[in-house]
């Protein structure tokens, strides 16, 4: 007698959830990262936005919208990751999506599709995204004149595991500022946290905000960080010189990314800093460029805890030595340097040393960048001369391998060797040269 064999329509014949659930994540993976703890070589997202991202992007949502058109079972399955990664465009996505968490919360009793956003982006930058109103999660119930204002706080309300939030660049843009306007209008408030799952934030606040909204894109900043307390990773880039004075920063920060565009330190007031004592936790420092002598002050409070510093890529950025030795000298028990090799490039120091640091991390990457000859020479007279007298041990991230092929690379780094510093891969493999 042979054995039962169930149909295709039973439900024997079908995969499990745990097996559908592991198809659906991967066909609707995100580009962007989630990354909640320091990674070095990061680069910005403005950076990471390329056609490749966007049409990335555009992919998946239309993937994660067919899925939960298919059937219940599977609209259940798939709703997690149609909310997981949600970017805002304007006003009408906004309202959009505040209706379709309002409903499913009163709908279910619960947080509703709220519980599933992991990272939320706020921009009403031009997109493959812009006008697609189609692609709407859910339908509004009103036409567009008719949209209700959403403040700031009532969209983190409902986002109550949220773990990222983005905010980019204001751009010049009457919709842009119009949408951003309304958001920030209200304060935040409320006894609770409201984000207490939050863990990285990335935030910009350039002169438009000032000239258009004076100091209230500063306190929503504030307000969020202060229903945040685990944030670990902040990414802020201001061009007020007091932007981190006021901030309540906590022992939960890790990483501090710091970036500026137009702000000049010219007729600035002296900033305190009474924030300082209270982020004792700050490892990791990232520069994006040379900071103003207000943010050096923010540094000579916490510098002594630092253990990483990464220069961000800059191609044809120098830090001249009176720069090199005002940030090292405030973190004097720093072990770890970051940055691209020549970019930017990294002037001597002239009769300073720092004796902690231990490790030189260098990313190469030709089709990016590739310094002068004169400047990777420059470079490793640096780490091979008396500034480091410590350094251990040089990582070189180098995927191409292109390094070791240059006629310069073996006398280099057997120079390194020589002084008891081995430059290895970062897989620790040490790298070849012939003697």
């Amino acid at each position: 007698m042979s054995p039962y064999r169930p149909s295709l329509g039973e439900p024997a014949c079908l995969p499990p959830p745990e097996i559908w659930r592991s198809i659906f994540s991967l066909a609707t993976c995100s580009a962007a990262s989630y990354a909640v703890d320091y990674e070095p070589f990061r680069p910005p997202r403005e950076l990471e936005e390329t056609a490749h991202y966007l049409e990335h992007e555009a992919l998946r949502l239309k993937t994660c919208l067919a899925l939960v058109r298919v059937c219940k079972f599977w609209r259940t399955l798939a709703e997690e990751f149609l909310y997981e990664d949600v970017r805002i465009m304007n006003s009408r996505a906004l309202q959009s999506l505040v209706y379709g968490l309002h409903r499913s919360a009163k709908e279910e009793g619960s947080e509703g599709y709220g519980r599933y956003i992991k990272r939320l982006e706020i921009t009403s930058k031009p997109t493959l995204f812009k006008n697609q109103t189609n692609t709407l999660p859910f339908r509004l119930p009103f036409p567009v004149h008719e949209l209700f204002p959403i403040h700031m706080g009532d969209l983190l309300r409902y986002c109550s595991r949220l773990e990222i939030l983005v905010r980019p660049v204001l751009r010049l843009d009457a919709e842009d500022i119009n949408f951003w306007g309304a958001l920030i209008a209200k304060p935040i408030e409320g006894s609770r946290p409201f984000c207490p799952h939050l863990k990285r934030l990335e935030w910009s606040d350039n002169d438009l905000d000032m000239r258009f909204f004076g100091t209230t894109n500063g306190k929503r900043l504030s307000e969020i960080i202060s229903h945040s307390p685990n944030l670990r990773y902040l990414f802020l880039s201001s061009d007020r010189p007091d932007a981190l004075a006021h901030l309540p920063l906590g022992k939960s920060l890790r990483t501090l990314r710091l970036d500026r565009s137009h702000y000049h330190s010219r007729n600035v007031k002296e900033v305190k800093f009474k924030n300082a004592p209270g982020v004792t936790n700050l490892t990791n420092l990232v520069l994006h460029t040379t900071i103003p002598s207000t943010m050096l002050s923010f540094i000579a409070a916490v510098g002594w805890q630092l253990r990483v510093l990464e220069f961000t890529f800059a191609p044809q950025v120098t830090y001249s030595s009176n720069q090199m030795q005002r940030i090292l000298s405030r973190c004097p028990n720093l072990e770890e340097l970051v940055y691209h090799l020549g970019a930017p490039e990294i002037s001597p120091l002239k009769a300073f040393q720092h004796t902690a640091l231990k490790r030189v991390r260098l990313r190469i990457n030709p089709e990016e960048w590739f310094a002068y000859k004169h400047v990777v020479l420059t470079q490793f007279d640096i780490l091979a001369g008396p500034s480091f007298p410590g350094l251990e041990q040089i990582l070189l991230h180098d995927s191409s391998k292109s390094f070791v092929r240059r006629d310069s690379a073996s006398p280099l780094l057997m120079r390194m060797t020589d002084r008891g510093c081995p430059v290895v891969y970062e897989d620790g493999s040490l790298v070849p040269f012939h003697q």
